[in-house]
């Protein structure tokens, strides 16, 4: 399955189930398939393409760039970029590594991306982006920011796992938990139920969910990017309700890299053979 082109002209964001997962290398696979294809940005909801984890002091795959790409960095990283560039904005907020930088390349290079605080800013900077010609646009998410997946307009997201024996059960819960609520139907405004509609703002958590008096009728969450519930806790909340969502981006695919664990022992665990044909397994193999 190519879903590659299906992101084009689009503001993608790669979310995945923990630090080290493959979004970055993801990030880089997805702008070479995606060259001459038209203008590409890119930023990241953290920080990306330092030669290291800040935290854990870990190599890091780098972001590449090529000419006319726009990225979003920050003051204090420009010093870490090994290509010539022109700059486009300095944003007037603040963040703990300094202003965010618009910047296109000029040439091939290697950049550290990074991002804004929150969603308003963000949307700020990706408009930016659109007016300064960009197409594309991929920002790299960080760990329990998916819910930025729902800014921007006309999104989607890419869902990137790293699954290995010991987080096998709990790598294969969370993407049935994300089909499944990817797959809800939407909320019309002005529906006329005739059961209670139970409406929830903001995060959508066990603490949130209607007790144990209220059984049946719908509910309703803001998008599948809240949902912060268990599998299990999910399936207990469809068998008690028809839950609906305000608004959704796009599932565009899910990138799992196995290792030390084979497709069908993976695929197993799943139990879900449509789920499983939305899988890209370990693409990365496939960059020249």
């Amino acid at each position: 399955m190519d879903f590659i082109r299906g992101l084009k002209d689009r503001t993608v964001f790669i979310v995945g189930s923990r630090k080290n997962a493959g979004k970055t290398t993801f990030l880089n696979y997805a702008m070479s398939r995606l060259r001459g294809e038209g203008t590409l940005g890119a930023l990241s909801v953290g920080i990306d393409g330092e030669s290291e984890d800040l935290i854990f002091g870990t190599p890091k795959p780098q972001v590449r760039a090529q000419r006319g790409d726009l990225f979003l960095t920050s003051e204090n990283a420009l010093k870490n970029c090994d290509l010539h560039y022109e700059i486009l904005d300095v944003y007037p907020f603040r963040t703990a590594i300094g202003r965010p930088v618009l910047l296109r390349a000029l040439r091939p290079g290697r950049v550290e991306i990074s991002g804004p605080e929150n969603n308003s800013q963000l949307s700020e900077i990706l408009g930016d982006m659109r007016r300064r010609g960009a197409g594309t646009i991929f920002v790299d998410g960080a760990v329990d920011r998916i819910t930025q997946a729902a800014e921007g307009g006309r999104s989607a997201f890419v869902y990137v796992a790293k699954v290995e024996p010991e987080n096998l059960d709990s790598a294969a819960a969370a993407l049935k938990l994300i089909w499944a609520a990817a797959g809800a139907p939407l909320w019309k405004a002005g529906t006329r139920a005739k059961e209670p509609v139970f409406f929830v703002e903001g995060a959508l958590t066990a603490e949130k969910l209607p007790g144990r008096a209220e059984e049946g009728g719908t509910l309703v969450a803001e998008d599948p990017t809240k949902v912060f519930l268990s599998w299990g806790e999910w399936q207990a909340l469809n068998n008690r309700f028809r839950v609906f969502f305000l608004r959704k981006p796009d599932l565009a695919a899910f990138i799992v890299n196995l290792y030390n664990i084979s497709r069908p022992e993976f695929e197993k665990r799943l139990a879900a053979p449509a789920l499983a044909g939305r899988i890209v397994y370990n693409p990365y193999q496939l960059l020249p």
